[in-house]
Parts: structure tokens; sequence; C-alpha cells
């Protein structure tokens, strides 16, 4: 590896630790707007690593040990990777900060490498990489863990897949790398997988003018597709089967973009007035026509433009939502915003390449771009210091406490969350976020996080759960009258009822899917497991074969590449 790229990647290392140096300092958990959601998450898969029983569709350990489905539908390879992270530190704190630095460090090196690809000078590369490290696409995992930061570490490969298209007019598809690229996306963050494919789209549309095969470019572009499709399957297969056969309640609907889901003009939160400037002083180079801008420049300037502004309230998307919900499936335009950053950011990286190509750019250059980066690491410093101070708090320590449900607070629940048993604090606070529980058809619920809060979080007619295999159920009765047990059954679902496969007529669903068992007097015991087709199992272990070829191919051309250096050393 060239001297260079060391360098920038200790900087980045660098940066990722001071940005959140100060919850480390402070040792705080800060308990942010998704947090609860993805504990649960990582928990699940954390204790699946630990016991070695891996329940690839229900949560057994999670989500008060509910059977409910949420990771097959949400990244599921990642919520191993972080269930795995957990259980090598074996601590809430320490999976933060080592959780946040990865991210902040990741979202560096993939927009260096974005850079670079484009020609991006040295120096310019790795202080645009440095800027798009601390926009809150990616500190927002740190400050409220919304994994929207994860699909933004990511966005720079992406848009280098893009910018292929139209840079490089012989090979404008190389396929593995867009297989490897949108595969990653869709393992990671499905609905970033969705803005990406739109901006592919724009990008192939333009490079059919500038390529010179395009018949190569199609042959690229479908094999990329095909292998793309085997290996995100995992993914894709487990998500068509449960929406073919539950009605599967969608996650919150966001009626209003306009009064929530936006980057406002005043509000800096999610936009600083450092990067704001930025880029309309980009934006008006180019559009001036004052610096001599490529043509990929110019593209990349104006779509993160366009972006820019619909994250902005200036577009009716309360009507857009209102008129097509299938847009609406982005929830908040806001989520637009580290696409329009990432390009923005990639364009004045270009643009100052091309003008101190031309002696355009004043010499002191290096000393506003360090102060520039030094106000912005200190803007991100304050944001995580306040976000952590609240831990700290006499009473409430709920950084975000909306529609969080919780029986302890203040100093019990720091002691709790200081447990060695990681389950212990998530028992006693919770978000009954309901996406994905399995909903009757055509039946209207008033208020689904209230339901769900109270025929499962809050369950409390049962009295052990377990796990042996799948989830174990266990409760005396003296009576024959149905019992809530506290678990979510899906069309797959199976249930056994002391030892024999439970019959329709011993047990009803409620409106989101709640089991409710009819007792035996005396001891009962359900057990309840997943039992996927023989298609999807197959299905399953195809893709992780397809995973470990996909990896040996990439040891095997590195190391070719390596060979090829050491013999034009020699």
């Amino acid at each position: 590896m060239k001297k260079k790229n060391i360098i920038a990647i200790l900087i980045f290392f660098a940066l990722s630790v001071a940005m959140i140096t100060p919850q480390l300092v402070q040792h705080s958990i800060i308990l942010g707007a998704d947090s609860l959601f993805h504990f649960n998450r990582f928990l699940d898969t954390e204790q699946q690593i630990a016991h070695g029983n891996i329940q690839y569709f229900i949560s057994t350990y999670g989500y008060s040990q509910s059977g409910r489905i949420v990771n097959a539908l949400y990244g599921p390879y990642l919520a191993y990777f972080n269930g795995f992270l957990l259980y090598l530190v074996k601590s809430w704190f320490w999976y933060q900060i080592l959780s946040g630095i990865l991210v902040a460090f990741i979202a560096g090196t993939t927009m260096y490498h974005l850079s670079r690809t484009n020609h991006v000078q040295y120096n310019y590369s790795v202080f645009i990489s440095a800027l798009y490290m601390m926009t809150y696409g990616i500190t927002t995992w740190i400050t409220g863990q919304q994994f929207l930061a994860w699909g933004a570490m990511i966005i720079p490969l992406g848009l280098s897949v893009a910018t292929r298209l139209i840079r490089d007019a012989k090979n404008p598809i190389k396929v593995l790398e867009m297989t490897l690229v949108t595969s990653l996306f869709v393992e990671t963050h499905v609905l970033s997988t969705l803005f990406l494919i739109l901006i592919y789209l724009i990008f192939f549309v333009i490079a059919l003018f500038t390529v010179q095969d395009v018949r190569k470019l199609f042959k690229s572009l479908f094999v990329s597709i095909i292998v793309t499709i085997v290996l995100t399957s995992n993914v894709w297969l487990p998500m068509i089967d449960l929406y073919r056969n539950n009605h599967l309640m969608s996650p919150f609907k966001n009626n209003f973009p306009l009064q929530n889901g936006m980057v406002y003009f005043s509000d800096g939160s999610c936009l600083t007035l450092i990067l704001f400037i930025l880029f309309v002083i980009q934006i008006g180079l180019v559009i001036l026509k004052i610096t001599q801008n490529s043509f990929l420049s110019k593209m990349v300037t104006v779509l993160g433009g366009l972006i820019l502004i619909a994250t902005f309230p200036l577009l009716p998307w309360n009507a857009i939502f209102s008129h097509l919900p299938f847009i609406s499936i982005i929830q908040f335009p806001s989520r637009l915003l580290p696409f329009a950053e990432a390009l923005l950011l990639l364009g004045l990286g270009m643009t100052l390449t091309s003008a101190t190509a031309q002696n355009r750019v004043p010499q002191i250059y290096k000393l506003i771009m360090f102060v520039i980066i030094v106000a912005s690491l200190t803007g991100v410093q304050q944001s995580v210091y306040n976000a952590a101070a609240i831990w700290q708090s006499h009473g409430n320590i709920i950084r975000s406490s909306g529609n969080v449900t919780y029986n302890a607070n203040g100093e019990k629940l720091r002691q709790l969350f200081q447990s060695k048993n990681l389950s212990d604090p998530l028992l006693s606070v919770w978000k009954p976020t309901p996406d994905y529980v399995p909903i009757k058809k055509d039946v209207l619920i008033a208020n689904p996080y209230n339901q769900y809060n109270m025929e499962i979080v809050k369950n409390k007619s049962i009295a052990k759960k377990s796990v042996k295999g799948g989830i174990e159920v266990k409760w005396m009765s003296s009576d024959t009258k149905y019992h809530n047990i506290g678990v979510l059954k899906y069309a797959d679902t199976q249930l056994n009822i002391n030892g024999h496969k439970a019959q329709k007529n011993q047990y009803y669903t409620t409106d989101i899917g709640t089991v409710m068992f009819k007792s035996t007097i005396g001891k009962n015991i359900v057990t309840v497991t997943y039992h996927e087709s023989a298609l999807m199992k197959a299905t399953l272990a195809l893709n992780i074969v397809s995973w470990i070829i996909v990896t040996f191919v990439l040891i095997f051309r590195s190391i070719q590449k390596l060979n090829k250096k050491l013999r034009l050393k020699s």
C-alpha cells in the first residue's frame, strides 16, 4: 500500500476516534430515537451466537422473546455482524463506541476511494473524505443509532460504480465491482439500495451515448444483475415469501413529511452552515462556469444539487406522498441528504483539482481546509457531547423518549445497562415498534404501538419463557381459559403443546398476531419454532455458498495483482 494511502487511513481513524471522544470520556450510553429497536435486533443475534442456536427468521431472545420477524427483513447478515461485535465486547457502552468508530472510519475510506477513482488530488481527497465522515448521515448513528448511517457509510462505493459508467468509456461496468457493491447495499440497507438504483439508472442512460461498446455495456449489466440476485437471495426471497403468506404491518407511514422529515434552512442539525456554504460555492462555480469543469464534474454537481433541493421544504411533499403512495416508502425526504452530500463533495474535489491544475487555488488552501475540518469536528464533538451528557442526568437519561415505555430510569437504568446480562436493561426500557408483525387483513388497528405494548411487552400472564431450540413457554393453569403466551404467529410458525403439534381449535390469534392459547389444567408447555420451506432452506444454503465462492475469487484476484506487482518490481 502506498505511503499516502496509509497516512490517509490513519487520519480517518484518528478523526473517527476524535468524533466519539466526548461519549468515551463521559462513559455514556446514548439512547436515541432508534437505539432500543436496534439493541433488540443485535441482542437477538448476539445470544444466538453465544448459545450456538441460530434462528434466521424469528427472534428468540430479543423483542421480549416474541418470535417476531425483524432481522430476516432488515439486513440479516449485518445484524449477525453487529451481534458478533456485541458478543466480543459484552457491553452496550463499548458496542456503541466501537460501532460508532467503525461507521465513521468506513465512511471516510469509502469516500476516499470514490474521490481517488475519480482522479481527485490527494489533499482534496482527504479533505472531502474527512468532511463526509462528519455529515449528519454518518454521525446520526453515534448520536441516535439511526441505521441510515450504515447505508450512508457505503454510498461512496455505489457512486464509484455509477461514475465509472461515464468515467470509463471502454469498460463502464466492472461486473465484480457492480455486483459486490450493489449486493452490499441490499445486505445493509434496502431503502438506500432503491436510491442507488435510481442513480445507476441516470448514469446508465447517459452512458448509452458515451460508451464505445453499447452491446458490452448491456451484457455486463445483465451478468451483474443475475449474480446480484443470487448473492442477495437471502433478503428478497424471504421478503417475498413472508409478504405472500402473511399480512405484515408496514413500518411507520409519514403522512406529513413537510412537518416531519425535511432539512430546514434554519436548523443546522442535519446540514451545517459550513457544508451549505461549500455546496452553494460548488454549485455556483459550475453553473456560472467560473472554473473549467469536466462533464462528469458538472453532472455530479447538478445531480447532487437537485437531490439537495429535494431535501428542503421546497417541494409539495405532503401532496406527493398522498397521491403517489409508493414514494412514501422513503418516509423522510431528509434521507436523501447523504447522497446529495457525497455527490457535491465529489464535485467540489474535482473542481478544486481542476482549479489547482490551472493555478487558480490560493496558496493558503491547506490552511483553509484545516480550519474547515477543525470547525466541523468541533461541531460534531459538541453534538456528541450534548447527546452523551443526558446519560448523566439525575432524572431522565433517555435522549429520545418518543413512544418509549420504561419501568426504570435514572440511576437504576444506568445500573441495568452495566449488568453483565445484556438483556437486563431491555426488559426495563423498550420502544414497542410493531414493524412486520402479522396483522389480520382488512382490520384497522387504531394504535398498533399500544396494542403491541400491552399484548407482548407488558404481558404478565405467562410465568416463564426460555429457549430450547425454539421459544419454550411454560405456565401453570387452574382453568381452561385462553391465555396470552406473548408470542406472535406467522404462517410458518409452528406451535407444539406438551410435545404434540397444536390443533387450530387450541388457539387463536389477535389482530396483531399474538397467540391466545387454550390452557389445560396443570402444567402447560408450548414450544414455538419456525419451519421455512425446503426451497427456502436450499436458497439460504446456496446464498452462503455463493458468498464463499465470491470471497475466494476476490482473494485469488488479490494474489494475482500482488504477484504482478512483485514481478514488475523484480
